[in-house]
Order: C-alpha cells, then sequence, then structure tokens
C-alpha cells in the first residue's frame, strides 16, 4: 500500500511538473513596427507571420502571476515592448531545458530589440534591423535581411542571410556566418570569440579586405629549485 501511495505521488509530481500555462495577446501594428523584449530567465522565438505582432508565453510547470511569473506588455504606435520575469528567489528545477518560452509572430519587416539573461534567441525571416543579446544561451539566425547585431555572453551564434551591417561576438562558443549573395557592407563588419572558432562564408564576389587575427595563450614554466644539500 505504502508503495502504490509513493508512486501514485511521483506520478502526481511529474504531471504537476510538465503542465504549462499560457499568456497570449495580440497587438495591430502599422508600417514601422517595433519589438522591444527582456527578460531575465526565458527563451526567445521570433518568426515573420503575416500583419499584427502576436506573443505568446508558455511556462511550463510555473504559474503566470505576481509572485512566480510576471508578464507586462505595453504598446505606443508602431511599438510593442514585452518584459517577462522571474522573481530571482524564485528556483525550480526542471529537467527539459529553458521552462519558459516567448513565441512571437511578427511581421516580416521589423525592427528587433531582445535581450535574456538566461536563454536561447532565435529570430527567422525578418528583414530591418536586429539587436540581439543572451547572458547565457545560443543566438540563431535563419534568413535575415538587413543589419544584425548579435551578442552572447556563453554560446554559440550561427545566422544566415543577406546583410549590410554584422556584428556578431561571443566570449565562450563558436561563429558561423553564412552572407548571402547581395550583401553588401555599410560599414565595419565585427566577428569575435573569445574562446572558439569562427566560420565565415561568402560569395566569391564580395569585394572587402579581411583583417583576421587571434591572440596567442603563451605558457611559462619554471625549473624547480632543489633545496640545498
Amino acid at each position: 500500500m505504502k508503495i502504490k501511495l509513493f508512486y501514485l505521488t511521483v506520478l502526481l509530481l511529474v504531471t504537476a511538473s510538465v503542465s504549462a500555462e499560457e499568456w497570449k495577446r495580440d497587438f495591430a501594428v502599422g508600417a514601422n513596427p517595433k519589438l522591444r523584449v527582456q527578460t531575465n530567465d526565458a527563451s526567445i522565438d521570433i518568426r515573420s507571420g503575416i500583419g499584427n505582432i502576436i506573443i505568446r508565453v508558455v511556462a511550463d510547470g510555473r504559474h503566470i502571476g505576481p509572485g512566480e511569473l510576471t508578464v507586462n506588455a505595453q504598446q505606443t504606435g508602431d511599438s510593442v515592448s514585452l518584459q517577462v520575469k522571474i522573481p530571482e528567489h524564485h528556483i525550480r528545477f526542471n529537467f527539459s531545458g529553458n521552462s519558459v518560452r516567448i513565441e512571437v509572430s511578427v511581421p516580416q519587416v521589423m525592427a528587433l530589440d531582445l535581450s535574456s539573461s538566461d536563454g536561447a534567441v532565435h529570430v527567422s525571416n525578418v528583414k530591418g534591423e536586429a539587436r540581439l543579446g543572451t547572458a547565457d544561451g545560443s543566438i540563431r539566425v535563419d534568413n535575415f535581411d538587413g543589419n544584425l547585431h548579435a551578442r552572447t555572453s556563453d554560446g554559440s551564434v550561427e545566422v544566415s542571410g543577406r546583410f549590410d551591417l554584422l556584428n556578431l561576438s561571443t566570449s565562450d562558443g563558436h561563429i558561423a556566418a553564412e552572407v548571402w549573395k547581395g550583401s553588401h557592407m555599410n560599414g565595419d563588419w565585427n566577428l569575435r570569440t573569445s574562446d572558439s572558432s569562427i566560420t565565415l562564408r561568402m560569395p566569391n564576389d564580395f569585394p572587402a579586405f579581411l583583417d583576421a587575427w587571434t591572440i596567442p595563450i603563451f605558457s611559462f614554466s619554471f625549473p624547480s629549485r632543489s633545496a640545498a644539500a
């Protein structure tokens, strides 16, 4: 009987942990839409759609509400701002990765400003200017068109598209950039990693001057000094 009760308790705990709550809103925007997202513990996924900015916040195993997970959204003209925050003291183990996901459908032409303290950032099929940052997570950008700035402190950066400006940096992770035909430089491009490799693929006829360098790591050893007899 005790064993069956234990199994039932485990089952209830597992069921509670995989349950999800959802917050969703729809914002009508005009010809110059802008989106700013700030979060301290969530992944961000941006994909182009049709028309409005549609935001969906999915919390796995968390309650959306005061004291646990707060979601605030504001709109001023064509600009939409979203803040998703989990209290610093509210720690919960999650074996499936990020427990909170921010999923946004946006018009194809957009200005993006996205930042997360702990979570991956993904942007797909967007045209415009994007500033992406995360302190702990990877950044992936597919089929982009325009000016891209992406920075992570701990994770890889992988991008592809037609670029006018490209600034990528990571403190710990590799960088892979695929530059499509039709790209051109409106200013200096910078790709920088402190602890990994950089792979850059460009069209054969891309006009540019490449300045590549790495900081050597020196190792010093000193002979041991034996004690005098």
